[in-house]
């Protein structure tokens, strides 16, 4: 049996992120050996060979994929299409998952309207799934808001990613690096409150740390030396207006930093137990003043640094590529069923 993986995710530079999710849990998925994989792989793209999966080439643009993805999964006796996007083929020989990871339009604070054509072609898309994943509670929501009696049915699956060391409250300690902002420069990532902040915040602390802004355009990273500066920075600061999910977030669980984070209903259901506790400093992301006593109180006090490391850390482990393999492997059974 083939299941063929829509790579396009993939064709936009150095995979990072959500893009960098998927390559791992399509290795842990790959690694299960329920199926040949097939890796749908954006034409003049180039990347290490991943194994037991097989690297076909695959065109780009819309249109372009619209014609050519259906021969190309004849071609490989695909048994199912699993997309890492949400603009899987209208017409296809096999089922099709799509991956909705946000649908920022339909949030009309953002200021992010969307084409007319590309807020039709992804509901037309998404209602000839025949499931649809989505990485956090509200995004689903918003799909089944979006699609109404149409839906397919939705499926919850949170992005997943490796852990680090163990934190000690010595290693935790030691972090002296600057304070991490992983993300691009869109305005819904807030770059300039948070800047505002931590110059207010810094005005009162003259040993705060440095902010480090780490993503496109003009900071790629590659994987190595992200790890090592979310293993060593004093904190992960992820203060956005909106997210799907917030990649960000889990990274910093995952590699024991502390972590300072707008309070979004996606990154509560990272880290927010409940009744077990936060794992994060959350701030209100539209307030200068919130966010500069984050900053202030997470460089300052080492009992709080160490708590949300240790419990962060361990919330990391019901999040990792080979839970969202898992998840995916039962999805495809019932597809094919």
């Amino acid at each position: 049996m083939t299941i063929a993986f829509d790579g396009i995710c993939l064709g936009d530079g150095p995979a990072t992120g959500v893009g960098r999710s998927f390559l791992n849990a399509l290795q842990a998925y790959a690694d299960r050996g329920e199926a040949e994989c097939v890796l749908l792989l954006p034409k003049d793209v180039t990347m290490q060979p991943i194994a037991s999966v097989r690297l076909v080439e695959a065109p780009r643009g819309a249109w372009q994929r619209q014609r050519q993805l259906p021969r190309i999964l004849r071609t490989v006796n695909a048994r199912l299409l699993h997309s890492s996007v949400a603009s899987v083929p209208l017409y296809t020989p096999c089922p099709t998952i799509a991956t909705a990871h946000d649908l920022p339009w339909l949030h009309r604070e953002l200021d992010e309207p969307g084409s007319a054509w590309r807020q039709f072609a992804t509901r037309r898309a998404l209602r000839s799934a025949a499931r649809i994943i989505a990485p956090s509670t509200m995004t689903k929501r918003d799909i089944a808001m979006l699609l109404g009696k149409r839906c397919p049915p939705i499926e919850l699956v949170m992005h997943g990613t490796a852990r680090g060391p163990g934190p000690t409250e010595a290693s935790t300690t030691a972090r002296d690096g600057a304070f991490l902002v992983l993300g691009d420069d869109r305005k819904r990532k807030n770059r300039a409150r948070l800047q505002a902040a931590h110059q207010l915040a810094r005005a009162q602390h003259d040993d705060l740390p440095d902010l480090c802004f780490c993503g496109p355009p003009d900071h790629y990273v590659d994987e190595a030396e992200k790890l090592a500066l979310l293993q060593s920075c004093r904190a992960l600061v992820h203060v956005s207006h909106f997210e799907g999910f917030g990649m960000p977030v889990l990274e910093g669980l995952a590699n024991g930093a502390p972590v300072v984070c707008s309070d979004l209903p996606p990154h509560r259901e990272i880290a927010d137990l409940g009744k077990n506790g936060e794992l994060a400093l959350f701030v209100d992301p539209q307030s200068i003043d919130s966010i500069a006593d984050a900053l202030a109180r997470i460089h300052l006090d080492s009992e709080l640094r160490w708590r949300l490391a240790l419990a962060g850390h361990q919330r990391a482990r019901d999040l990792t590529p080979q839970a969202t393999a898992e998840q995916w492997s039962r999805i495809h059974r019932e597809v094919l069923v």
